[in-house]
């Protein structure tokens, strides 16, 4: 009887103890939800979404699907844009464990709703009792926020690409598209950019790149071991083409300078690949983080990977269908993701500091990385050529020889583009490349079909905060055809002056004797930019406006050729 009693106890302890420490995210015990699973709004409103029986230790983040219509910010507040409906996700992060804790229905109507708490819009005067003679009221966070969520598919029309046609239906277009002219023939200006930027979103998804995975129906979770962080992902399938009950996982390299770091962390750059200048920027202040695409997809027309893993690729759905390009540039998002979870602050790391980079078929993925996921600061998409950041129709096919003089560049005197050199449209829609993009794009057999041309996709990053640093390179670099970048740059330039942003985009054109990557030209060039526009230095001998030109700006050059001559006697009329 003892004994047994002895066991009993035992047994009951064991209980006791299981039931006080859990390991993980139950052991937070999180009760949270939310008090209103819908709100009725009208335009210009706002109201607080309220979570019951929050857990002090935990992170709550509010996303929106469609921020036109209800845009939230990162204390819940939401504020009513135009009539729709949107639904607002919010999660819990505890413990390095993310979980749902529900989802909001917001419907704006144009009528005054019955359950909308009208917060007053901050002004220039103190929202004090004595001035207001009320209760001060907490001011919501202007938008746009830094809430660090990923950015959402676009959804600027009422229906997202309902104004999209079959490639069959597209009519050609021999000069260059308008960037400043929406699909229904509105005038762009800088008031309604945001909603062109968005159309032209849908159309790259649509056309070209496949669609855009933005962390919906997706739950992070993180750890580290010394300089690798792991990254897994589970999703719960309740968006199309999303696997239910899926679970992935990769892992990268991260590598912090010595030393003390700034005071919000350390600024960082996600290189696609292998980056041969990491110990300059380990230098000079900048976290490397490696990432090995590999892990997320494989380069190849298997398309095995964490992403397919979460999202199998359907060649009879459109929707599901995302190219390995667009695939790299999820990964790199789920980066971000990990970090603002909790990694940067194991890492001493500022999460809104970031860079991301790539060169050759990752400076293609580089590019679009940086159009999607706007959280990252700034982006070096680095002899990207067709497919990238190469003007299709510049010159197209390089059917005119051109010869430059490169001197100054330091290698060589001369050198030419001619056709059979080049990188073109049937390069990349090739077996060995055509995985890269969604099944619609190969069906263009034309490049004067193509409803936009490489610059709308550097108009996309045309926004406050943020910066594109077009990189290319001449000598053993034929293939990238860099001509088409610097016309890529003046094109999208146009967009940037209008919006006031002419410094947020920049170029720099190498020797690439140096090596087919981002060299040590790109990254001096780089630091300099980051002190003089971000970081509040003064660059001796550094103006923002050198890296606004190029050898194609030179009309006198020690071989005699006219170097701005030769570019612009083939700028599509």
């Amino acid at each position: 009887m003892k004994k047994t009693r002895i066991i009993s106890f035992i047994i009951t302890l064991a209980l006791v103890i299981t039931s006080v420490y859990v390991p993980g995210y139950a052991n937070a015990a999180s009760k949270a939800k939310l008090a209103k699973k819908s709100l009725s709004m009208t335009i210009g409103q706002k109201t607080k979404i309220t979570i019951k029986k929050k857990n002090a230790k935990a992170k709550y983040t509010f996303k929106s699907s469609k921020a036109k219509i209800a845009a939230v910010n990162k204390k819940g507040v939401v504020t009513a844009k135009k009539a729709g409906k949107a639904v607002i996700t919010v999660k819990e992060t505890l413990s390095k464990k993310t979980r749902q804790v529900g989802k909001v229905k917001v419907t704006v109507n144009k009528d005054t709703p019955t359950d909308a708490i009208n917060i007053p819009a901050p002004n220039n005067q103190a929202n004090t009792p004595a001035q207001q003679g009320t209760t001060p009221v907490e001011q919501p966070t202007a938008e746009p926020t830094d809430t660090p969520t990923p950015s959402p598919i676009p959804t600027d029309t009422p229906v997202p690409f309902e104004n999209l046609v079959e490639v069959s239906a597209l009519k050609e277009i021999r000069s260059l598209p308008n960037v400043f002219e929406y699909i229904d023939g509105t005038e762009v200006n800088a008031e309604n950019w945001s909603g062109r930027a968005e159309e032209i979103r849908q159309m790259y998804q649509y056309y070209m790149y496949g669609i855009w995975r933005d962390g919906e129906g997706e739950s992070i979770s993180y750890n580290t071991s010394g300089q690798t962080l792991n990254i897994d992902i589970d999703t719960d399938g309740s968006i199309e083409g999303q696997k239910a009950g899926g679970h992935a996982s990769f892992n990268v390299n991260v590598r912090v300078p010595s030393g003390n770091a700034p005071e919000k962390g350390w600024p960082f750059v996600v290189y696609m690949g292998d980056m041969s200048e990491a110990d300059y920027m380990l230098e000079n202040g900048y976290a490397v983080i490696i990432y090995d695409t590999a892990q997320v997809s494989s380069d190849s027309s298997a398309r095995t990977g964490a992403f397919y893993t979460l999202y199998p690729y359907n060649n009879n759905n459109w929707r599901e269908q995302t190219g390995v390009l667009m695939a790299w540039a999820w990964g790199a998002s789920k980066i971000l993701d990990a970090l603002y979870a909790g990694a940067a602050a194991e890492y001493n790391i500022d999460p809104d500091y970031s860079i991301v980079a790539g060169v050759s078929r990752w400076g293609k993925a580089t590019a679009v990385t940086g159009a999607f996921e706007r959280r990252f600061k700034i982006s070096l998409p680095t002899c990207s050529g067709c497919g990238g950041m190469g003007v299709f129709r510049y010159n197209p096919n390089a059917t005119v020889t051109q010869t430059y003089d490169v001197s100054s560049l330091g290698y060589q005197n001369t050198f030419t583009y001619k056709q059979g050199d080049v990188e073109t449209l049937g390069s990349i829609q090739s077996s060995g490349e055509s995985y890269w993009f969604c099944n619609r794009f190969l069906q263009f057999r034309s490049i004067y079909t193509l409803p936009f041309d490489q610059h709308f996709l550097s108009t996309l990053y045309a926004a406050e905060g943020r910066t594109l640093m077009l990189i290319g390179g001449f000598n053993w670099d034929t293939w990238q055809n860099t001509p088409n970048l610097w016309y890529n740059f003046q094109e999208a330039k146009k967009v940037f002056d209008m919006l006031g942003l002419s410094n947020n985009i920049i170029i720099n054109l190498h020797d690439t004797s140096m090596g087919h990557n981002v060299v040590h030209d790109d990254v001096v060039a780089l630091v300099k930019y980051c002190n003089e526009m971000y970081n509040g230095v003064d660059v001796p001998d550094f103006d923002i406006s050198d890296l606004h030109t190029s050898i194609f700006d030179m009309e006198s050059t020690p071989s005699g050729i006219n170097n701005k001559a030769v570019y612009e006697a083939q700028i599509p009329q």
